[in-house]
């Protein structure tokens, strides 16, 4: 048996989504309505509110809708099992700088994983310069992943260090 280093998990509910959705109507509301109360001759600076406004709601509702997909399509399919499973050796492991700029790449039978510390997204995404646990070639693995949009979104991980080795050299 293996030591679990990661399993899915959700800080935010469904609920606290749909709060979120009445604040952001709420700030729309307020703001109209207090432009509205002022003289007519700042007619274009209401317009420009408004506009503002709108904006900030629609681009609140689809990152809500957006996060409620993928959380519906991730956590909800791992909490019932519903995941495919890689176990092997990590191959091809390419760490994201401290920086960033590009992700954290890796493969293990094949199946390739992609991730950032930048990114906001389900599932695992914590690279090896911000102490994650994915930390090089030649280590052993057990995958759990859910393939969200053509990505394979990291839902558990579980190493077996008996079986790893530091350099990948030696399996070849």
């Amino acid at each position: 048996m293996g030591r679990i280093l990661y399993e899915c998990h959700f800080e935010i509910e469904p609920l606290s989504l749909i709060l979120g959705i009445i604040i952001i109507v709420a700030f729309f509301i307020v703001g109209i309505s207090k432009y509205d109360i002022q003289k007519k001759e700042h007619h274009t600076s209401i317009k420009h509110v408004k506009i503002i406004c709108l904006c900030f709601v629609l681009f609140g509702i689809v990152t809500i809708c957006i996060l409620i997909d993928m959380y519906r399509k991730t956590v909800i399919a791992y909490r019932n099992d519903d995941y495919q499973i890689v176990e092997g050796y990590v191959v091809n492991f390419d760490p994201m700088p401290y920086g960033g700029h590009k992700d954290e790449t890796f493969e293990i039978n094949g199946v390739k994983f992609g991730y950032s510390d930048y990114t906001i997204m389900i599932g695992y995404h914590n690279t090896k310069s911000h102490g994650g646990v994915i930390r090089d070639n030649g280590q052993y693995l057990k995958i759990g992943y859910i393939q969200y949009n053509n990505e394979n979104i990291i839902v558990y991980i579980e190493e077996f260090p008996d079986k790893s080795y530091l350099d990948i050299e030696i399996l070849r």
